[in-house]
């Protein structure tokens, strides 16, 4: 059994916690440093019982197997059995424990510069958005017509988790370009405080894009995985805000806010009529 334990706010030191698409990249090498301590502690453990060296046993299917020897082997369940009710049979480097702990980081971090540059993270996804937006000049409405995406976020862990968040980061993207946006009054009370009047996006919104996945893999990262939620978050609003500067470029209109809801729009191109 493996079981992941994130530290919460009380016992894990001062970070920026155990959250977003980067965390599969440290669950990952934490998985694999406890695997692999465990299997040490296993296979020394075999060793004594089985009368030879570590480095004569191989962990498979659930057992402990003898290299070129057929049929001398240990379940897993009996090497475990040994070290929790036999401890006096385990070797002296060896506690009675059949689990291991493993905290991973990213190696080759450095402490920040008189600058405060420093490499704090050393793996993230990349990827690049092409959009194709309608803008309606005498409403200022803002149809997205077409969405591809290229992505590369190192080795895929599951293919099916980046889709999902990929799609999603589009999404929440959309809703910061078109929709979502809190407004106060002159008093400094929120005017947007239920979704009558804080308009998320719908499936009506969200385009269903297409999608290329590229993979280089991280050198620094185990399996050579990188984060994959934030190619699309934070690069949809910029591409979904440059695409309607360019369709309003004709007009001599720009945006430069967001959301670029149909009245920012439609005010920006009654502004640029009205100044030519």
């Amino acid at each position: 059994m493996i079981r992941v334990v994130p530290l919460d706010t009380l016992s894990a030191a001062p970070h920026f916690g155990p959250g977003g698409s980067r965390l599969g990249v440290a669950i990952t090498g934490a998985t694999l440093g406890a695997a692999e301590r465990l299997k040490e502690k296993l296979l020394k453990v075999a060793a004594v019982l089985l009368r030879c060296g570590p480095e004569m046993l191989e962990l498979k299917d659930g057992k402990v197997l003898m290299k070129g020897v057929p049929g001398v082997e240990l379940s897993l369940a009996q090497v475990a059995g040994v070290m929790l009710a036999r401890s006096d049979l385990l070797p002296p480097d060896v506690d009675p424990n059949p689990e291991a702990t493993y905290a991973w980081t990213a190696s080759g971090r450095t402490q920040a510069d008189d600058q405060g540059r420093a490499k704090s993270y050393l793996t993230a996804a990349n990827a690049c958005h092409v959009v194709a937006v309608e803008v309606d000049p005498d409403t200022g409405k803002v149809d997205i017509t077409g969405y591809w995406i290229a992505d590369d976020c190192g080795t895929r862990l599951n293919p099916a988790n980046v889709e999902g968040q990929t799609q999603g980061g589009v999404a929440q993207g959309v809703g910061a370009a078109l929709l979502e946006e809190y407004v106060y009054n002159e008093d400094a009370q929120l005017l947007t405080s239920t979704f009558m009047d804080y308009l998320l996006p719908t499936i009506y919104e969200v385009p269903f894009t297409e999608k290329q996945a590229l993979c280089t893999p991280s050198p620094f990262a185990p399996l050579g995985a990188k984060g994959c939620g934030e190619g699309a978050i934070h690069t949809t609003p910029a591409a979904v805000l440059c695409a309607i500067n360019d369709a309003l470029a004709p007009l001599g209109a720009q945006i430069h806010e967001m959301p670029a809801s149909p009245v920012r729009v439609w005010k920006a191109i009654q502004n640029a009529r009205d100044e030519a």
